[in-house]
């Protein structure tokens, strides 16, 4: 039986889920043919407020994918406001992954030789992070960048700079990132009362970030004893010896393997794939939102449910921002079908 604390929680969760677009929506603002059409979708949702607040003349994908972040954000942080003691903590850690993303922008800029802003940055306010942005995107270089999270839970990343070096590859510090992302989440989770939930939908996202890593350090040939290192090393329904195996062998090879474990349908749909190697993340992805779409019902009074919910909240921002993008840039409808992640 959950706590009341924890019941209320997941009860007020339940009524914030009636605000995200339904499946419908999504598929409609999908198959529109300008930003205008998309806009007057969204005028009838939770980003109407914001919207409206932007000079139509000036609505372009850039302002919009910043509307969706900002949303994004306030939805994940409310949900951790509803929360108390070691469950709010939990919700914290979790709401952790925007700080990550950020990183993760930061680093791979700063390895392109590229310019990179705040703006470019999902915003946070102050009082959900304690990763100094701003001096981090005026850092010369990855080495300056990595030297100002020491003080961080980030701190023994600069432990990684010579991999990251003899690779010439930012993949070593975004996987670093992962690593203590996850692992703290999966420490956090010992702490909690009926986990089952929420040890399914992250165990579940540690094994796709992992197959994830996998594919994608093959598609860059990249050495796996090298590679093995990179992995987050929690194994839900993954074993240890299945994923050092996957990372052994050829890519196809690894695929037709994953086929015989839990996550065939991930390997079939990549082995369907007219370039597997550029669907990985999608594909991914789409299997753990459709996986967080089915825990609404099967963990209707689980703090699984909010985790589920936090997960669809991210599906959408993403989800909008692939396809106000995608029309910015002139994608094709057809290659903005495969992108979607619903």
């Amino acid at each position: 039986m959950s706590s009341p604390s924890i019941i209320y929680l997941v009860t007020r969760t339940h009524g914030r889920r009636t605000h995200l677009l339904p499946h419908e929506s999504l598929k409609a603002i999908s198959r529109s043919r300008s930003l205008p059409e998309i806009v007057d979708h969204l005028l009838r949702s939770d980003y109407a407020v914001n919207i409206s607040r932007i000079p139509s003349e000036e609505l372009d994908s850039v302002r919009l994918e910043k509307i969706f972040s900002e949303m994004l954000v306030e939805r994940l942080f409310t949900v951790t406001k509803d929360a108390r003691g070691g469950v709010k903590e939990f919700l914290e850690a979790y709401s952790a992954r925007i700080e990550v993303e950020n990183l993760k922008r930061i680093l791979r800029a700063k390895h392109a030789q590229e310019e990179i802003e705040e703006d470019d940055l999902i915003p946070l306010r102050r009082e959900h992070t304690l990763v100094n942005f701003q001096a981090l995107t005026k850092a010369e270089n990855v080495e300056e960048a990595v030297s100002l999270l020491r003080e961080t839970v980030y701190a023994s990343i600069t432990n990684k700079l010579d991999s990251y070096r003899r690779l010439g590859s930012s993949i070593v510090l975004e996987s670093y990132l992962d690593n203590v992302y996850f692992n703290r989440l999966w420490e956090g989770m010992e702490r909690l009362p009926g986990v089952t939930g929420v040890r399914r939908l992250v165990g579940e996202e540690v094994d796709l970030r992992n197959i994830l890593l996998i594919l994608t350090l093959k598609r860059r040939e990249i050495p796996s004893r090298l590679a093995e290192e990179m992995a987050i090393p929690i194994f839900y329904r993954l074993s240890r010896n299945v994923v050092k195996s996957l990372f052994q062998k050829e890519l196809i090879d690894a695929l037709e393997a994953l086929s015989g474990t839990v996550y065939r349908p991930v390997a079939q749909e990549l082995l369907k794939s007219r370039e597997p190697t550029s669907s990985i993340e999608t594909v991914a992805s789409k299997h753990l939102y459709n996986d967080a779409s089915s825990a609404l019902n099967d963990m209707f009074l689980e703090l699984g449910y909010v985790i589920a919910y936090m997960l669809l909240c991210e599906r959408e921002a993403r989800s909008l921002t692939t396809v106000t993008t995608a029309l910015d840039l002139g994608v094709p409808e057809a290659s903005l079908q495969e992108r979607l992640l619903f």
